[in-house]
């Protein structure tokens, strides 16, 4: 960024646009003499006070701030303007960062044994972030401290290399388990893209048995598929409770009496059910292979119940069981 001065119209004269070049601690430099000129003390300016950042764990170089008092950090390389935080940001009248700087100006004093963090993530290099501790000084104030890193060793190359690589290759391992996923969707999926109701699958009707469903968590919208291996229950379900419901597993239990199974998967549209929402549910239960005696189509109990098993909704009477030929 370049300073233009009116300098004529500053000493009286006609005006004069001049535009130095400087390098940018020597600007600011200027730009705190000219402020000074205004007041009744002129400022005595020294040089940015070198501070060199190594890296090393719990680094964190003294800055000394007083109130009433500009601080300029100079910075060697371009940092993430976003990263910058700095700790108590409500004791501060000022803090911008740019590209390469910070500018910070407290709004009240700070104690010598009081401590807040400043960090900030360079865009590359080593260290990749640096964190500068402010507090304050009777007799000791930082007006610019230029801070910069060591060249980077052979060694710390190597180490930045290794990491890189560690990174694309876990990302093409990935990139590999995603290519060899088959092209297929799975049943519970099947059910509740509705791609069902468009194909041959044998569809279970069971919308009288929704109806008669009571409590907080009620079904409606019933439907279902089934082939020889699984079956699919899919519902929407409304949660009428004060509380969020998030169906976890699912099991269907003989209406006569007899062990319960759990559904091979339960899928949701969304994770959890607001008060008052409706969502798509799937169920999803893997059949075994049966005789034909065992085949016999008997009326089940669904339960989708929540993690803890607290909330559950319940459906009487659904028939999953895929009959033989002929029965």
């Amino acid at each position: 960024m370049r300073l233009s001065v009116r300098l004529g119209a500053y000493l009286g004269g006609p005006a004069i646009l001049f535009q130095p070049c400087f390098p940018p601690w020597t600007r600011i430099c200027l730009l705190v003499c000219l402020a000074s000129t205004a007041g009744a003390t002129p400022a005595v300016l020294a040089p940015p006070r070198p501070v060199v950042l190594t890296g090393k764990p719990g680094e964190a170089p003294l800055i000394y701030l007083a109130p009433g008092s500009f601080t300029l950090i100079l910075l060697d390389a371009p940092i993430v303007r976003e990263s910058v935080q700095v700790e108590g940001r409500g004791r501060f009248a000022r803090v911008d960062p740019s590209e390469q700087g910070i500018t910070l100006a407290l709004a009240g004093p700070l104690k010598p044994t009081e401590r807040l963090a400043l960090r900030f993530t360079y865009r590359e290099g080593f260290p990749s972030s640096a964190v500068l501790l402010l507090t304050g000084h009777p007799e000791k104030l930082d007006s610019m401290v230029s801070v910069s890193r060591p060249p980077q060793t052979l060694e710390a190359c190597q180490v930045e290399l290794s990491s890189q690589r560690e990174r694309c290759e876990a990302q093409r391992q990935e990139l590999e388990a995603l290519k060899a996923r088959p092209n297929t969707m799975d049943p519970a999926a099947v059910g509740l893209s509705e791609w069902g109701d468009r194909t041959k699958l044998e569809l279970i009707d069971f919308k009288g048995q929704c109806e008669d469903a009571l409590g907080e968590i009620r079904p409606s919208q019933c439907r279902g598929f089934r082939t020889a291996t699984w079956s699919v229950a899919v519902f929407e379900v409304t949660n009428s409770g004060s509380e969020p419901w998030t169906p976890a597993w699912a099991e269907f239990t003989p209406r006569e009496g007899g062990p319960s199974r759990r559904a091979h998967q339960v899928l949701s549209r969304q994770a959890s059910i607001p008060p008052g929402g409706m969502v798509g549910v799937a169920v999803e239960v893997q059949l075994l292979t049966r005789s034909r005696e065992e085949r016999i189509r008997k009326p089940r109990i669904l339960r989708v119940c929540d993690a803890a098993g607290s909330r559950c909704l319940s459906i009487a009477n659904v028939e999953l069981e895929y009959p033989a030929r002929g029965e």
